[in-house]
């Protein structure tokens, strides 16, 4: 038998690997030192490797901080399309708004000048003859002379703050 028709473990039913018999030759026992001592280096390797808490986070860190510039580009694509459908839906929101404003705004303008139009006009007749020649006569200059008549407004606002600013001393 040659060193390579040997198996160097057998494996029991119990799940343990246990050695076969060691060979004969020095070269072959040599061999199967060396791959032994391999065989372990790894199962070390591996161990320290699940015992190094720290380095197993750094891996998962980096692993997941390498998905999140991907996510956050799905995340970002995914809200742009949603604002676009949401942008898009208040839009047309705002314009069926617009119409029902404009279509209502007509009756209601209408109804709003009748009622001034009722309302100046109960002021025109209970209002004496002079006093309606008077309004019409301030108005009609004041529609004239706007610059003069703002100027005096605004002086008798001044005016009219000094002297509630004298008063409340």
């Amino acid at each position: 038998m040659s060193a390579e028709d040997q198996t160097p473990r057998d494996a029991v039913p119990d799940g343990v690997i246990r050695p076969a018999a060691p060979p004969d030759d020095r070269e072959a026992l040599n061999m199967e030192i060396e791959r032994t001592r391999e065989e372990l280096g790894r199962t070390v390797e591996a161990l320290v490797a699940k015992a190094d808490v720290k380095a197993r986070a750094k891996e998962k860190v980096a692993e997941v901080s390498g998905r999140l510039p991907e996510r956050a580009g799905q995340l970002k694509e995914q809200v742009a399309a949603q604002a676009g459908t949401v942008r898009g839906q208040l839009a047309a929101k705002a314009a069926e708004a617009k119409q029902t404003v404009a279509a209502s705004a007509g009756p209601v303008r209408e109804q709003v000048a009748s009622q001034a139009a009722k309302a100046t006009a109960t002021v025109r007749q209970a209002a004496p003859e002079p006093v309606q020649r008077a309004a019409k006569r301030a108005a009609d200059t004041a529609g004239q002379r706007r610059v003069p008549v703002l100027a005096a407004a605004g002086a008798a606002l001044v005016l009219g703050w000094l002297l509630l600013r004298r008063r409340r001393r």
